[in-house]
């Protein structure tokens, strides 16, 4: 699932591409991804209205529209967002178009077909804006934050990091980077984490998503820019889907365990 880098890049891309363009019509291929269920009404709450903003809020893609309206949108496994010229007719996964008035289309293409497409007059409406944690990125991600939410927490550091409601963005690949270079192990309890080892997931946290963004993103099977090109920060992965490579620190090699049913890489010596 595309993360926090992944979704900042789409946006910074799509920012670019369609800000000033005009939704002249919505053609809806199957209709999964919208998820208030009213195919018409989706239709029409978006036609005629124009790009004024890409955001990104977590995980989720704000698009802001003038007049006053949201498409909220989630990429899940395999979203993405392509912008073209117009096609001829749709391709396989091609999901959903929105032409535009400039005479290209943004497409939403999805493999597994489990992102998400919603529409909202108020942002407020969303539930699950609503439930998001604190951005990574933001001045909130402070020590103070986490003893005075997690100080005597028993669930496993790793697990809390992932938790949307805590910290909002942060999925499997980049945690494993994180408390690798933190020195801290994934099954330690978020309870025992002190100030100093806190000061590190906050730094590293911060210098990591920084570096991924810079590099758009990371690709390990599916995920494409709004060009179709793949990241690139896989490439400085030191950890995650090593699994028997040499830690690059001590040369131990690298372990992986399951954890609420998603792997997580370690290194045991540099992480006990």
């Amino acid at each position: 699932m595309p993360e926090l880098p992944e979704v900042e890049t789409v946006v910074r891309e799509l920012r670019e591409e369609i800000c000033g363009d005009i939704i002249s019509s919505v053609e809806i291929f199957r209709s999964n991804p919208i998820v208030q269920g009213d195919l018409d009404m989706f239709q029409e709450q978006l036609c005629g209205r124009k790009f004024m903003d890409v955001r990104r809020r977590a995980k989720y893609l704000i698009f802001n529209l003038e007049p006053k309206r949201y498409l909220v949108a989630h990429l899940r496994m395999t979203g993405k967002f392509i912008v073209s010229d117009p096609l001829p007719e749709p391709t396989k996964y091609n999901r959903v178009w929105f032409n535009l008035e400039s005479g290209r289309q943004m497409i939403f293409d999805d493999i597994r077909c489990f992102g998400t497409l919603e529409v909202y007059d108020d942002l407020a409406d969303s539930k699950s804006l609503q439930k998001l944690g604190i951005e990574p990125l933001s001045k909130a991600m402070t020590l103070g934050y986490f003893k005075k939410n997690l100080g005597s927490s028993k669930r496993e550091i790793k697990s809390v990091l992932l938790d949307q409601q805590i910290i909002a963005g942060l999925g499997n690949i980049y945690v494993s980077e994180i408390l690798f270079r933190s020195r801290i192990h994934p099954q330690r309890s978020a309870g025992s984490i002190n100030k100093r080892e806190w000061s590190l997931i906050i730094k590293y946290t911060k210098y990591i998503l920084q570096e991924a963004i810079k590099n758009n993103g990371t690709t390990i099977s599916d995920f494409r820019r709004v060009d179709d090109k793949t990241g690139a920060f896989q490439q400085f992965l030191q950890v995650y889907d090593k699994k028997e490579q040499p830690c690059t620190e001590c040369g131990t090699p690298i372990q992986r365990i399951v954890q609420q049913q998603r792997s997580t890489f370690f290194c045991p010596e540099c992480q006990r």
